[in-house]
């Protein structure tokens, strides 16, 4: 195909406005989740932030912190760091994240030390006395 210059350009825009018309992928972690029957929400955010609240009977907590999410391995890594009080303080909670229905997913974590350490310490699989199982709230 022999393009001419004035055929060239159209081709390139047309090019360029097909690309900026895909859509962009999104973090299938960004909403709220439920789990252990409400007693722990999780509110993953797109800018990479994490609202994590735990309800126990004679406490509740939340954590304001940062996660890493890989989407690349089977099962997704998925990383908890930024925590700056009580036992997390400092660690890094390596884990793995798997969709389980459209609506649930599967979480798995082991804490760190640092972030070299997190493949080390990290689940290779869903332990079924370890894994939590949590719920999208719609």
């Amino acid at each position: 195909m022999n393009l001419t210059r004035p055929n060239s350009t159209a081709f390139y825009i047309c090019f360029l406005l097909a690309l900026g018309c895909q859509p962009v992928p999104k973090n299938y972690l960004a909403h709220q989740w439920l789990g252990d029957g409400g007693k722990q929400i999780m509110v993953f955010d797109n800018d990479s932030t994490l609202q994590w609240i735990i309800h126990e009977e004679l406490l509740s907590d939340t954590f304001l912190v940062r996660y890493k999410l890989n989407e690349g391995p089977d099962p997704d890594h998925l990383d908890l760091y930024g925590f700056t009080r009580g036992i997390l303080a400092g660690k890094v909670l390596a884990g793995i994240v798997e969709m389980h229905t459209a609506d649930s997913i599967l979480l798995d974590f082991e804490p760190a030390d640092s972030f070299e350490d997190v493949d080390s310490v990290r689940p290779k699989g869903f332990d079924p006395e370890q894994r939590r199982f949590f719920i999208r709230k719609k």
